[in-house]
């Protein structure tokens, strides 16, 4: 396929699993954790790549879900104090540990093509390149394999967990009544939101993969109640969002990640207005 073509699916791939994840932070109003959960990862990433010296591995994504992990832990541990409220709480714990991260990338990455800025802007044109090759067979664009995976493990879970998922999204005490354990499926899925995130990181960057959890999440909101038809909006709304954004980057000769932010976030101010 062409890097055109490329640039298409993997925008799309992106848009579609980021919009899934973020449908369960808007309902549970935890949106800014997206925000919190893409800076961070930032730390888990530089602690592994120090440690193995290989940007491709997949251990980096594994450290970063687990600093992300960290990162709930420690909120949470701040709430429970009843001195600070949420969002505050997140607030000084991401911007911390994303401090913390760009001060060791600083100071350990000089001479290694390992930039934050790479990770927070990110560039969808230049996804499409570099290839992943499996026993000598080239199974396309690393972006493109690593975002598969990802779809189809979030719908998976999606799939397997919907009626719990549904549950805790709107009666929690009803869930811990009937004997789920709602603060550890809520673990389980911010923890495949960090995932996502760091996984659509090279590719998309932090600002694209907020606005895309968030966006069609909140215009889908607005739309519908059913956490069902919710998920299905949410997805649509994200795939139109890349196709587009992705179109006019090309007509206009920019990178992908504005276009398509801006095309996430149109579609929320239409819904709202009409």
């Amino acid at each position: 396929m062409t890097l055109l073509l490329w640039t298409f699916v993997i925008a799309i791939l992106t848009a579609v699993a980021c919009s899934l994840a973020g449908v369960m932070l808007v309902v549970k109003r935890e949106a800014f954790v997206s925000e919190g959960l893409s800076h961070a990862v930032l730390p888990g990433i530089i602690v592994a790549f120090l440690i193995f010296r290989d940007r491709s591995s997949p251990l980096l994504i594994v450290s970063a879900g687990l600093s992300g992990l960290l990162m709930v832990w420690m909120v949470q541990l701040i709430v429970q104090t009843r001195r600070v409220k949420k969002d505050a709480a997140l607030g000084i714990v991401f911007s911390g540990m994303f401090s913390v991260g760009i001060i060791a990338s600083s100071l350990n990455l000089k001479n290694v093509h390992f930039h934050a800025h790479c990770i927070i802007d990110g560039n969808l044109a230049f996804a499409a390149i570099d290839h992943f090759e499996f026993l000598g067979v080239d199974l396309g664009p690393k972006a493109f394999v690593s975002m598969l995976a990802c779809l189809v493990g979030l719908l998976a879970f999606i799939t397997l967990f919907y009626k719990e998922l549904k549950l805790i999204a709107f009666d929690e005490c009803a869930a811990r009544l009937s004997g789920f354990r709602p603060k550890l499926l809520h673990t389980v899925w911010l923890t495949a939101v960090s995932i996502i995130a760091v996984a659509a990181f090279e590719a998309a960057g932090t600002i694209l993969v907020v606005a895309l959890m968030i966006a069609p999440a909140a215009a889908s909101n607005l739309l519908t109640r059913r956490l069902s038809v919710m998920f299905a909006v949410s997805a649509m709304l994200g795939a139109i969002s890349g196709v587009l954004g992705v179109a006019l980057s090309h007509f206009l000769g920019i990178s992908p990640a504005g276009p398509i932010a801006s095309m996430a976030g149109l579609q929320f101010l239409l819904i709202v207005c009409f």
